[in-house]
């Protein structure tokens, strides 16, 4: 039996990458989840008595089959010219269940009057309820 040399293995990694990579990407890009679509926000901002601004809302799962944990939003502080001022991140306190919904309270900093906010799903990860 031939011995290896490194040149000859060396020689055949690019072809075992181009052979396997593609079949690899397309299982990545099906592993992957986006929760757009999926996990829909609705919100409403609220002023305090102090002047600062609350976002509230509810998180929506509307996938019929999992449900949805660790839930991360991304709420954007757009202002009047339309430039994203500020980002807040905050988690969803709770399991959002399949056909469910969940609270959620954003405080965000120095709420400028004139702006408005774009609330969006940043994470979720999806499982399966044994029955």
């Amino acid at each position: 039996m031939p011995r290896l040399t490194c040149r000859r293995v060396l020689a055949a990694v690019p072809l075992l990458a181009a052979l396997v990579g593609p079949s690899m990407a397309a299982a990545e890009s099906l592993a992957t989840v986006s929760p757009a679509g999926v996990l829909r926000p609705e919100w409403t901002v609220e002023r305090t008595r102090a002047g600062r601004a609350r976002i509230v809302g509810y998180v929506y799962n509307e996938n019929g089959l999992r449900h949805a944990a660790n839930v991360w939003l991304r709420v954007e502080e757009i202002t009047a010219g339309g430039a994203v001022a500020r980002v807040y991140q905050s988690r969803v306190l709770g399991d959002v269940l399949s056909r469910g919904q969940m609270a959620f309270d954003v405080p965000v900093a120095r709420g400028d009057a004139t702006a408005t906010y774009r609330v969006s799903v940043e994470s979720v990860d999806w499982f399966m309820e044994c029955r």
